[in-house]
């Protein structure tokens, strides 16, 4: 499910090379990772090498997409005016199922988020790019 935020003002990402592959994967709503072909951990954020084993065989794989939630804040007053625009938003780091973490929107009231919730990807459209965003999987 993909969303168009009508707003043209939305700050852009800086784009790393490292992860240029992560970035060209979200515009066609996929998430993607990177996974050390000689360790197995996954690797995020995106790197030249494994910061586990210092091996350069690094391969991008696709995520499920679920996690679960490892923190969260909500954020009352936006830094510019688009993000007040939305407020109150908030973010958090998401413990994705492949074994690393995330850190990224997370929609609903503060009192509808809990620490462990399942999670579930959404892209969304902010300005030229697109984001993941995460909701509750099994909404109640």
């Amino acid at each position: 499910m993909s969303e168009t935020t009508a707003h043209n003002d939305w700050p852009q990402p800086y784009r790393l090379l490292d992860a240029a592959p992560y970035w060209a994967a979200l515009d066609e709503q996929r998430l993607t990772f990177q996974r050390c072909a000689d360790c197995a951990e996954a690797v995020w954020p995106a790197h030249s090498y494994c910061p586990y084993c210092a091996s350069s065989a690094l391969n991008w794989a696709e995520s499920a997409g679920r996690g679960t939630v490892y923190s969260f804040s909500t954020v009352m007053r936006g830094p510019t005016p688009v993000w007040a625009s939305i407020t109150p938003y908030t973010v958090g780091f998401v413990q994705m199922a492949e074994g690393y973490m995330l850190f990224a929107q997370i929609e609903g009231g503060p009192e509808s988020i809990a620490i462990d919730q399942d999670v579930t990807v959404r892209f969304v459209e902010r300005g030229a790019q697109t984001i993941p965003v995460f909701t509750a999987a099994n909404p109640g």
